[in-house]
């Protein structure tokens, strides 16, 4: 489940949320008949597949060491990802990853994109998660691991990056095309991928358990750039 967020009145803040695999998405028509493009839209993609996790690795995330973090607490491991015992699901994060590279992003074949720091974040009831970014990354994933199906743990909302129009004005109804944010309520399995410079973060939690997930930042491999513009690097 997803809702818009802002008041009649808002400020553009530029985000659109692309939520279906396709490499030819439709384009929207207007009662005029005029096609609307999602020109420079933002690759925010929810998962068709949710991840069953087995009782090993429910055990092995439950036992993971916290520490304090800025409104809420992180494992002290922050390459979870990288332990046997959680094998499977990083085949499953790296399938959805390569998908996104390739079907989504198109990039080339010898761009190798893969997960550097991956870690787990706890909510207490009254913590919370501030807005903030991901650096020195590309692809940002979060993976959630408690059961929502009463909806009372508090959802991931995502903001426009940057001002489309240098005012303000009242909208009938927001949509993706004028909304200044966006949240995802949380699912047992969900994955969501999406570019790490975009801005997100979860409220406090208000109900009497302890909301989880599973966090992962990205980096690249190969040679990128090109000579012709004296931007080419190889990185390893």
């Amino acid at each position: 489940m997803y809702r818009f967020l802002g008041t009649v009145q808002i400020s553009l803040i530029g985000f659109f949320a692309v939520s279906i695999w396709t490499r030819n998405f439709s384009l929207g028509q207007t009662s005029m008949n005029n096609q609307v493009y999602p020109l420079f839209s933002c690759p925010l993609v929810i998962c068709g597949e949710r991840y069953s996790f087995s009782d090993t690795e429910r055990q092995f995330l439950a036992a993971l060491e916290m520490a304090g973090n800025v409104g809420n607490l992180m494992s002290k491991n922050d390459r979870v990802l990288d332990s046997e015992e959680l094998s499977a699901l990083r085949r499953f994060v790296d399938k959805n990853i390569l998908a996104y590279k390739k079907d989504l992003l198109r990039v080339a074949n010898d761009n190798e994109i893969y997960v550097t720091q991956s870690w787990v974040n706890r909510s207490a009831t009254g913590e919370f998660h501030p807005r903030h970014r991901h650096p020195n990354s590309i692809i940002s994933g979060v993976l959630f691991l408690d059961d929502n199906s009463d909806q009372s743990l508090p959802a991931i909302r995502f903001h426009r990056g940057s001002d489309m129009f240098p005012l303000v004005l009242k909208f009938e109804e927001l949509t993706d095309f004028n909304a200044r944010s966006k949240e995802f309520d949380p699912d047992e399995g969900m994955l969501v991928l999406f570019p790490s410079l975009l801005e997100h973060e979860v409220d406090k939690n208000s109900s009497d358990r302890v909301r989880s997930s599973l966090s992962f930042n990205t980096f690249v491999r190969g040679n990128i750039g090109g000579k012709s513009h004296l931007t080419e690097v190889d990185v390893f």
